[in-house]
């Protein structure tokens, strides 16, 4: 029962969290508008939020590396979000 309701979490927190924001991470985080660098950092952080959620439902080891995979993928889009809205502002600057 344990084991399943493991496989249940894990299953759950690629498909909300992981994987959503890896999907994003994939593509150009470097160009965009700051529009889209601000929806991309909410993204990041509601995916963060259901992953960590996910995670919860987990003990022990399985539980701290969930709860790490969860923080290091939302470092890693919350990086892109701002690489993005830096090089957008640049981009917007260089246009005057």
């Amino acid at each position: 029962m344990k084991r399943s309701l493991l496989m249940v979490a894990t299953a759950t927190m690629l498909s909300l969290g992981v994987g959503s924001a890896m999907a994003q991470a994939a593509s150009s985080p470097a160009s965009g508008s700051e529009e889209q660098a601000k929806a991309l950092k909410k993204q990041a952080d509601a995916d963060y939020k259901a992953a960590k959620k996910a995670c919860n439902a987990m003990k022990g080891d399985a539980e701290k590396q969930c709860e790490k995979d969860a923080k290091a993928t939302h470092e890693k889009a919350e990086a892109d979000a701002k690489a993005m809205k830096e090089k957008a502002q640049a981009d917007k600057k260089a246009m005057k």
